[in-house]
């Protein structure tokens, strides 16, 4: 037993060196491979922030998108119930022209046919001149490639002439049948109150009479006055008071 002892303590003594000298390589390998592992640890969390940095670049990029997606979205709503809005509002006036059409058209040409009818039953002044305007009317009112506004706009302008004959006075040369046989003289338009004629020698003139439809001769005592106001309306004259035969309401001049 004491033999035992003393081999065991022998040992002891044997192996006592040794580990104590392989102590502290194990503890330089061990705090390497801790330093090892804090350092490779270190990478993965560098990598990971990275990577976080990243997504969260991405994630930031990509609200942006959206949010500039939601307003551009909310624009083309806007502008697209603007659009329905033009539409209706569109639509309306469309039926409110056609409404419109349906009205002026008949309208239009009633104001044609009294027009003819006025030129027909005044006096003859300008009568080829204001005849071919009124067949002109009468052709553009049934013409499908003339829109209504410059239809209208026409009737109205040929209004205005006639309005305008009663504000002025004119002399201007034109053809007349005298006792069947058409001579050319000089008109006289004193407004649309009295027509006039003179030949072109001064050696006679007549009046339109309104209650015959024809003409009537003036007596020589009347030419010089009537000369007197084809010089005026010549501008050959100052306007001055002129004196002339004027039929009256009781037929007679």
């Amino acid at each position: 037993m004491c033999q035992i002892r003393i081999v065991t303590t022998l040992v002891m003594m044997l192996i006592t060196p040794l580990l104590v000298a392989q102590q502290p390589q194990d503890a330089r390998n061990e705090q390497e491979a801790l330093q090892q592992d804090a350092i490779d640890s270190q990478t993965r969390v560098e990598s990971l922030d990275d990577e976080t940095m990243s997504m969260v670049s991405d994630y930031n990029r990509e609200m942006q998108r959206y949010e500039e997606l939601l307003s551009y979205n909310e624009n083309m709503r806007q502008l697209l119930e603007s659009q329905r809005l033009e539409r209706e509002q569109l639509n309306a006036e469309l039926q409110e022209v056609e409404v419109v059409r349906q009205a002026i058209v008949p309208l239009m040409v009633e104001m044609v046919e009294v027009l003819e009818r006025f030129v027909n039953l005044d006096q003859p002044m300008l009568l080829e001149e204001r005849s071919a305007r009124v067949e002109q009317l009468k052709s553009i009112v049934n013409r499908s490639d003339v829109d209504i506004a410059e239809k209208y706009r026409r009737i109205i302008e040929a209004y205005l002439i006639e309005a305008e004959y009663g504000q002025s006075i004119e002399a201007y040369e034109g053809p007349v049948t005298v006792n069947g046989n058409e001579i050319t003289v000089e008109f006289l338009r004193l407004g649309k109150v009295a027509l006039f004629y003179s030949s072109l020698d001064r050696q006679s003139a007549a009046i339109w009479n309104p209650a015959s439809n024809d003409w009537t001769a003036l007596p020589a005592s009347s030419l010089e006055a009537l000369e007197y106001a084809f010089q005026i309306a010549r501008d050959q004259a100052p306007p001055n008071l002129m004196v002339l035969p004027i039929w009256t309401e009781e037929g007679g001049l």
